[in-house]
Protein backbone atom coordinates (compact mmCIF):
# COMPACT_ATOMS: atom_id res chain seq x y z
CA UNK A 1 0.00 0.00 0.00
CA UNK A 2 2.83 2.39 0.84
CA UNK A 3 4.44 2.11 -2.58
CA UNK A 4 1.09 2.67 -4.28
CA UNK A 5 0.52 5.66 -2.06
CA UNK A 6 3.88 7.17 -2.91
CA UNK A 7 2.87 7.03 -6.57
CA UNK A 8 0.57 9.97 -5.96
CA UNK A 9 3.49 12.02 -4.69
CA UNK A 10 5.97 10.69 -7.23
CA UNK A 11 3.78 11.43 -10.19
CA UNK A 12 1.51 14.36 -9.33
CA UNK A 13 1.21 14.98 -13.08
CA UNK A 14 -1.70 12.59 -12.94
CA UNK A 15 -3.38 14.76 -10.34
CA UNK A 16 -7.03 15.35 -11.21
CA UNK A 17 -6.62 14.21 -14.78
CA UNK A 18 -10.15 14.12 -16.04
CA UNK A 19 -9.68 11.56 -18.77
CA UNK A 20 -10.91 8.03 -17.97
CA UNK A 21 -8.24 5.42 -17.37
CA UNK A 22 -8.38 4.31 -20.97
CA UNK A 23 -5.29 2.19 -20.71
CA UNK A 24 -6.82 -0.32 -18.32
CA UNK A 25 -8.31 -2.74 -20.79
CA UNK A 26 -7.85 -4.38 -24.15
CA UNK A 27 -5.20 -6.31 -25.97
CA UNK A 28 -1.55 -5.56 -26.55
CA UNK A 29 -1.16 -5.97 -30.31
CA UNK A 30 -1.98 -3.43 -32.98
CA UNK A 31 -4.20 -4.61 -35.80
CA UNK A 32 -3.25 -4.12 -39.43
CA UNK A 33 -5.60 -1.82 -41.34
CA UNK A 34 -7.10 -3.07 -44.57
CA UNK A 35 -8.55 -0.01 -46.23
CA UNK A 36 -9.11 1.44 -49.65
CA UNK A 37 -7.18 4.48 -48.41
CA UNK A 38 -4.12 2.50 -47.40
CA UNK A 39 -2.33 2.96 -50.71
CA UNK A 40 -2.34 6.75 -50.39
CA UNK A 41 -2.19 7.09 -46.61
CA UNK A 42 0.87 8.21 -44.67
CA UNK A 43 2.17 7.03 -41.31
CA UNK A 44 4.45 9.88 -40.24
CA UNK A 45 4.23 11.28 -36.69
CA UNK A 46 1.03 13.07 -35.72
CA UNK A 47 1.15 16.28 -33.62
CA UNK A 48 4.80 15.71 -32.55
CA UNK A 49 4.75 18.72 -30.22
CA UNK A 50 1.72 17.52 -28.24
CA UNK A 51 1.85 16.79 -24.51
CA UNK A 52 0.14 14.53 -22.00
CA UNK A 53 -2.84 12.49 -23.14
CA UNK A 54 -2.96 14.41 -26.42
CA UNK A 55 0.52 13.06 -27.12
CA UNK A 56 -0.51 9.53 -26.18
CA UNK A 57 -3.47 9.69 -28.58
CA UNK A 58 -1.27 11.20 -31.29
CA UNK A 59 1.29 8.42 -30.90
CA UNK A 60 -1.44 5.84 -31.37
CA UNK A 61 -2.70 7.63 -34.47
CA UNK A 62 0.82 7.68 -35.89
CA UNK A 63 0.59 3.94 -36.65
CA UNK A 64 -2.77 4.39 -38.39
CA UNK A 65 -2.45 5.21 -42.09
CA UNK A 66 -4.18 8.56 -42.55
CA UNK A 67 -5.02 10.40 -45.72
CA UNK A 68 -3.71 13.93 -46.16
CA UNK A 69 -7.15 15.35 -45.41
CA UNK A 70 -7.50 13.24 -42.28
CA UNK A 71 -4.06 14.25 -41.07
CA UNK A 72 -4.91 17.93 -41.44
CA UNK A 73 -8.06 17.51 -39.39
CA UNK A 74 -6.32 15.44 -36.73
CA UNK A 75 -3.55 18.02 -36.39
CA UNK A 76 -6.22 20.68 -35.93
CA UNK A 77 -7.96 18.67 -33.22
CA UNK A 78 -4.64 18.19 -31.41
CA UNK A 79 -3.69 21.86 -31.63
CA UNK A 80 -7.07 22.93 -30.27
CA UNK A 81 -6.78 20.45 -27.41
CA UNK A 82 -3.33 21.74 -26.49
CA UNK A 83 -4.70 25.27 -26.34
CA UNK A 84 -7.67 24.19 -24.21
CA UNK A 85 -5.43 22.44 -21.70
CA UNK A 86 -3.15 25.42 -21.09
CA UNK A 87 -5.35 26.67 -18.25
CA UNK A 88 -5.40 23.23 -16.61
CA UNK A 89 -1.62 23.01 -16.94
CA UNK A 90 -1.20 26.37 -15.22
CA UNK A 91 -3.62 25.44 -12.43
CA UNK A 92 -1.95 22.08 -11.87
CA UNK A 93 1.46 23.74 -11.73
CA UNK A 94 0.23 26.30 -9.23
CA UNK A 95 -1.22 23.57 -7.03
CA UNK A 96 1.92 21.47 -7.15
CA UNK A 97 4.19 24.38 -6.34
CA UNK A 98 2.02 25.29 -3.36
CA UNK A 99 2.12 21.70 -2.15
CA UNK A 100 5.90 21.59 -2.57
CA UNK A 101 6.26 24.70 -0.41
CA UNK A 102 4.10 23.18 2.31
CA UNK A 103 5.92 19.84 2.21
CA UNK A 104 9.25 21.61 2.60
CA UNK A 105 7.89 23.72 5.47
CA UNK A 106 6.64 20.60 7.23
CA UNK A 107 2.98 21.57 7.43
CA UNK A 108 0.06 20.86 5.08
CA UNK A 109 -2.45 23.71 5.11
CA UNK A 110 -5.64 22.51 3.45
CA UNK A 111 -7.29 25.92 3.67
CA UNK A 112 -4.50 27.44 1.60
CA UNK A 113 -4.58 24.57 -0.91
CA UNK A 114 -8.37 24.56 -1.37
CA UNK A 115 -8.61 27.57 -3.74
CA UNK A 116 -5.98 26.02 -5.99
CA UNK A 117 -7.91 22.76 -6.12
CA UNK A 118 -11.00 24.75 -7.04
CA UNK A 119 -9.07 26.48 -9.83
CA UNK A 120 -7.97 23.15 -11.21
CA UNK A 121 -11.53 21.80 -11.07
CA UNK A 122 -12.81 24.88 -12.89
CA UNK A 123 -10.16 24.54 -15.61
CA UNK A 124 -11.05 20.89 -16.09
CA UNK A 125 -14.74 21.66 -16.27
CA UNK A 126 -14.14 24.41 -18.79
CA UNK A 127 -12.33 22.07 -21.19
CA UNK A 128 -14.60 19.05 -20.68
CA UNK A 129 -17.30 19.70 -23.31
CA UNK A 130 -14.91 20.48 -26.15
CA UNK A 131 -12.63 17.54 -25.29
CA UNK A 132 -15.52 15.10 -25.31
CA UNK A 133 -16.77 16.54 -28.58
CA UNK A 134 -13.29 16.28 -30.09
CA UNK A 135 -13.11 12.56 -29.33
CA UNK A 136 -16.45 12.11 -31.08
CA UNK A 137 -15.10 14.11 -34.02
CA UNK A 138 -12.06 11.84 -34.19
CA UNK A 139 -14.36 8.82 -34.29
CA UNK A 140 -16.32 10.31 -37.19
CA UNK A 141 -13.11 11.16 -39.00
CA UNK A 142 -11.72 7.61 -39.03
CA UNK A 143 -12.89 4.63 -41.05
CA UNK A 144 -14.03 1.46 -39.19
CA UNK A 145 -10.67 -0.25 -39.82
CA UNK A 146 -8.78 2.84 -38.71
CA UNK A 147 -10.79 3.03 -35.48
CA UNK A 148 -9.96 -0.58 -34.64
CA UNK A 149 -6.28 -0.02 -35.39
CA UNK A 150 -6.22 3.17 -33.32
CA UNK A 151 -7.76 1.46 -30.28
CA UNK A 152 -5.37 -1.48 -30.62
CA UNK A 153 -2.38 0.86 -30.83
CA UNK A 154 -3.60 2.82 -27.81
CA UNK A 155 -4.09 -0.35 -25.78
CA UNK A 156 -0.66 -1.59 -26.83
CA UNK A 157 0.95 1.67 -25.73
CA UNK A 158 -0.64 1.49 -22.29
CA UNK A 159 0.33 -2.17 -21.94
CA UNK A 160 3.91 -1.21 -22.80
CA UNK A 161 3.97 1.52 -20.18
CA UNK A 162 2.49 -0.82 -17.62
CA UNK A 163 5.24 -3.32 -18.36
CA UNK A 164 7.87 -0.63 -17.96
CA UNK A 165 6.40 0.27 -14.58
CA UNK A 166 6.55 -3.35 -13.46
CA UNK A 167 10.14 -3.76 -14.64
CA UNK A 168 11.40 -0.63 -12.92
CA UNK A 169 8.87 0.86 -10.56
CA UNK A 170 9.45 4.63 -10.21
CA UNK A 171 8.22 4.57 -6.63
CA UNK A 172 11.33 2.68 -5.65
CA UNK A 173 13.34 5.62 -6.96
CA UNK A 174 11.36 7.98 -4.74
CA UNK A 175 11.88 5.83 -1.68
CA UNK A 176 15.56 5.63 -2.54
CA UNK A 177 15.92 9.36 -3.18
CA UNK A 178 14.30 10.15 0.15
CA UNK A 179 16.25 7.33 1.82
CA UNK A 180 13.21 6.23 3.78
CA UNK A 181 14.00 3.89 6.62
CA UNK A 182 11.90 0.80 7.28
CA UNK A 183 10.50 2.55 10.34
CA UNK A 184 9.44 5.57 8.29
CA UNK A 185 7.73 3.37 5.70
CA UNK A 186 5.87 1.52 8.43
CA UNK A 187 4.79 4.74 10.12
CA UNK A 188 3.46 6.27 6.89
CA UNK A 189 1.67 3.04 6.02
CA UNK A 190 0.03 2.89 9.45
CA UNK A 191 -1.11 6.52 9.21
CA UNK A 192 -2.71 5.95 5.81
CA UNK A 193 -4.36 2.74 6.94
CA UNK A 194 -5.86 4.49 9.95
CA UNK A 195 -7.02 7.39 7.80
CA UNK A 196 -8.79 5.37 5.13
CA UNK A 197 -9.66 2.08 6.78
CA UNK A 198 -13.02 0.90 5.55
CA UNK A 199 -13.31 3.53 2.82
CA UNK A 200 -13.14 3.33 -0.97
CA UNK A 201 -9.77 5.10 -0.87
CA UNK A 202 -8.10 2.36 1.15
CA UNK A 203 -7.33 0.13 -1.84
CA UNK A 204 -7.23 2.74 -4.60
CA UNK A 205 -3.83 4.37 -4.23
CA UNK A 206 -2.15 2.95 -7.29
CA UNK A 207 -5.06 2.09 -9.52
CA UNK A 208 -8.17 3.50 -11.11
CA UNK A 209 -9.49 4.84 -7.84
CA UNK A 210 -12.89 4.55 -6.20
CA UNK A 211 -14.79 5.81 -9.22
CA UNK A 212 -14.40 2.80 -11.52
CA UNK A 213 -12.30 4.70 -14.03
CA UNK A 214 -10.72 1.53 -15.42
CA UNK A 215 -14.05 0.00 -16.38
CA UNK A 216 -15.25 3.34 -17.69
CA UNK A 217 -12.20 3.71 -19.92
CA UNK A 218 -12.54 0.17 -21.28
CA UNK A 219 -16.14 0.94 -22.21
CA UNK A 220 -15.07 4.08 -24.07
CA UNK A 221 -12.48 2.22 -26.12
CA UNK A 222 -14.82 -0.65 -26.92
CA UNK A 223 -17.52 1.78 -28.02
CA UNK A 224 -15.06 3.77 -30.12
CA UNK A 225 -14.62 0.79 -32.44
CA UNK A 226 -18.35 0.68 -33.19
CA UNK A 227 -20.13 2.70 -35.87
CA UNK A 228 -22.10 4.71 -33.31
CA UNK A 229 -20.12 6.58 -30.69
CA UNK A 230 -21.72 9.14 -28.37
CA UNK A 231 -19.76 10.04 -25.24
CA UNK A 232 -22.87 10.87 -23.22
CA UNK A 233 -24.17 7.36 -23.86
CA UNK A 234 -20.92 5.56 -23.07
CA UNK A 235 -19.49 7.72 -20.28
CA UNK A 236 -21.83 10.42 -18.97
CA UNK A 237 -20.04 13.60 -17.96
CA UNK A 238 -18.85 13.88 -14.37
CA UNK A 239 -18.84 16.96 -12.19
CA UNK A 240 -15.26 18.23 -11.98
CA UNK A 241 -16.06 20.04 -8.74
CA UNK A 242 -16.56 16.61 -7.19
CA UNK A 243 -14.01 14.29 -8.79
CA UNK A 244 -11.07 16.72 -8.67
CA UNK A 245 -11.28 17.13 -4.86
CA UNK A 246 -11.76 13.36 -4.53
CA UNK A 247 -8.54 12.69 -6.36
CA UNK A 248 -6.55 15.43 -4.66
CA UNK A 249 -7.75 14.10 -1.31
CA UNK A 250 -5.53 11.05 -1.70
CA UNK A 251 -2.52 13.23 -2.47
CA UNK A 252 -3.14 15.53 0.48
CA UNK A 253 -3.70 12.58 2.81
CA UNK A 254 -0.38 11.11 1.74
CA UNK A 255 1.39 14.40 2.30
CA UNK A 256 -0.18 14.74 5.75
CA UNK A 257 0.92 11.22 6.63
CA UNK A 258 4.45 11.59 5.28
CA UNK A 259 5.45 15.12 6.28
CA UNK A 260 5.59 14.52 10.06
CA UNK A 261 7.72 11.43 9.46
CA UNK A 262 10.26 12.94 7.07
CA UNK A 263 13.37 14.76 8.18
CA UNK A 264 13.93 18.35 7.01
CA UNK A 265 16.42 17.08 4.44
CA UNK A 266 13.95 14.52 3.14
CA UNK A 267 11.22 17.14 2.92
CA UNK A 268 13.54 19.35 0.91
CA UNK A 269 14.26 16.55 -1.55
CA UNK A 270 10.55 15.73 -1.87
CA UNK A 271 9.73 19.39 -2.50
CA UNK A 272 12.41 19.65 -5.18
CA UNK A 273 11.00 16.60 -6.97
CA UNK A 274 7.47 17.98 -6.84
CA UNK A 275 8.67 21.32 -8.24
CA UNK A 276 10.48 19.52 -11.04
CA UNK A 277 7.27 17.71 -11.97
CA UNK A 278 5.33 20.96 -11.76
CA UNK A 279 7.56 22.51 -14.38
CA UNK A 280 7.22 19.60 -16.79
CA UNK A 281 4.64 19.28 -19.56
CA UNK A 282 3.00 16.20 -18.20
CA UNK A 283 -0.17 14.20 -18.55
CA UNK A 284 -2.75 16.92 -18.54
CA UNK A 285 -5.51 14.70 -19.77
CA UNK A 286 -8.35 15.28 -22.16
CA UNK A 287 -11.08 16.09 -19.66
CA UNK A 288 -13.43 13.44 -21.01
CA UNK A 289 -14.94 12.79 -17.58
Amino acid sequence: MLMHALHRLAFPLSLAVAAPAIGCGGGVASEQIVSTQAATAVTTPVAPSAHGMVKVVAEALAVVPLSAAQRTQVESLAANAEARHAESLAARKDLMLALATQVEAGRIDRAAIAPKINDLAAANAKAQPADRAAFEQLHALLTPDQRVAFVSALEARFAERKGEMRAKHPLQQWAGDLQLSDAQKAEIKAALHERFQGTAHEHSWGGAGPMGAGHRGAKVLAAFKADRFVMDEVAPVRDASQFVPQRTERLLALAEAAVPVLTPAQRSIAAQKIRAKAGASGEIGTHWE
